[in-house]
């Protein structure tokens, strides 16, 4: 599998209790001062979208939205453009991109001891539909390139992924998790 076009998501921690409109705010603030790698472009407010992504940071490279799809509350990133020769290196890429920027953000002091993110677990969504259709197929091609990157990501843990069985016209999913917590700073410094 090749993908280009993917998406993923680590969730908070159900201790997670803050106003989001403090994120626009600090969004505004990490563009001005380029607080991320990238082209950092704009902040966009969708709270009042039901499950909808919530406060977004809109780069060149990937959009990152506090999103609350399906109900579950998390860091979703959407990757555009970046680096990477191989779909796994891609995977890896983003995830210490957003494992990076959720570091980041935990780290502010606007939010600190209100949000929490698991790096332990993330699920990954094709964006792809052609390439990758939600099939038993397409996530048995998928997962060698996900393992690899949990390989790297989770140096000397179990990884388990599994495919999410959802509506067969859903993007395919797969949930990525290890057994202990993995603080976010941890992973952004993997591999």
């Amino acid at each position: 599998m090749n993908l280009d076009r993917f998406c993923i998501k680590f969730f908070v921690r159900p201790e997670t209790n803050i106003d989001e409109t403090t994120f626009i705010e600090i969004f505004h603030e990490w563009i001005r001062r380029q607080k991320l790698k990238g082209t950092l472009i704009d902040v966009a407010d969708y709270r009042h979208v039901p499950n909808g992504p919530g406060i977004m940071l809109i780069t060149h490279e990937i959009n990152y939205a506090m999103d609350h799809a399906n109900g579950q509350f998390g860091l979703y990133a959407q990757r555009k453009l970046g680096e990477g020769e191989t779909h796994k290196d891609r995977i890896l890429n983003v995830a210490k991109a957003t494992a990076t920027f959720g570091a980041l953000l935990e780290s502010d002091n606007r939010v600190t001891g209100k949000l929490s993110l698991e790096g332990g677990k993330f699920v990954y969504m094709a964006n792809d539909r052609l390439q990758a259709p939600n099939t038993d197929e397409a996530f048995a091609a998928l997962k060698p390139d996900l393992e690899a990157a949990a390989a790297e990501l989770y140096p000397g843990q179990s990884v388990s992924i599994t495919r999410l069985e959802n509506d067969p016209r859903d993007r395919l999913t797969a949930v990525v998790q290890v057994e202990n917590s993995v603080n976010l700073a941890t992973l952004a410094q993997a591999a």
